[in-house]
């Protein structure tokens, strides 16, 4: 069964499916054992490639893990903000960001536990995954909805708690309850009401359907 950067690269040129191959095997690895502990050997094993075809795509190992990282926190937050379309309400569209992107990052458990093993480790990826969330936060200011200023530290606050509640449900937790509470508790945060905040937070949403289950 295809992984999903392959299944992404299936029109793409043979070394783009390698490539892809590659990537996937990567973050099958990462999940599993660590970045530091996952070889470049046992990535190329589980690509079905050499050696020389891991090193013909990645100069090393550090190079696939940064590229993985990227890609999936970049596929995620596109998933995500492609579905808040019709959403123009500040409130709802941070309380639905957030409940689907813990939703698809523990939907593809591979994908969460590299997003949140890198996410901390990455100071730039940090800072582009801060940046999907300041666009709404600051419409929300200045709408009137949100009574905060914006800044990094706050941006920072808020994305800590979605990256904490994706590290608790892939430790087990309930999904849809914790997902709602981290949006209840940063809208609360961010000077909603207590009754608007719940309300929110816990009116049903439709998941995203086009999510794989995994990436093996």
């Amino acid at each position: 069964m295809q992984g999903v950067f392959e299944e992404r690269a299936r029109k793409g040129r043979k070394s783009d499916r390698t490539r892809a191959r590659l990537m996937d095997a990567a973050a099958d690895a990462f999940a599993r054992h660590g970045i530091e502990a996952a070889s470049v050997n046992a990535i190329a094993q589980a690509a079905e490639v050499s050696n020389g075809t891991f090193y013909n795509h990645f100069r090393d190992k550090d190079e696939i893990a940064t590229v993985v990282a990227y890609g999936i926190a970049r596929e995620l937050a596109r998933r995500v903000d492609d579905s808040m379309r019709d959403l123009d309400d500040a409130a709802e569209r941070t309380s639905y960001g957030t409940r689907q992107f813990i939703a698809v990052a523990t939907r593809v458990p591979s994908w969460g536990r590299v997003f949140i093993r890198s996410v901390w480790s990455l100071p730039e990826l940090r800072r582009e995954v801060a940046s999907f969330a300041r666009a709404d936060l600051e419409r929300g200011a200045r709408d009137g909805v949100f009574k905060v200023e914006v800044d990094d530290l706050l941006v920072d606050l808020f994305t800590s708690m979605v990256v904490m509640g994706v590290s608790r449900v892939l430790e087990g937790e309930s999904q849809a309850d914790l997902a709602s509470q981290v949006a209840e508790h940063q809208l609360r945060m961010l000077g909603v009401s207590a009754a608007r905040a719940k309300r929110v937070s816990h009116a049903p949403i439709q998941l995203l359907a086009d999510v794989p289950d995994s990436l093996a």
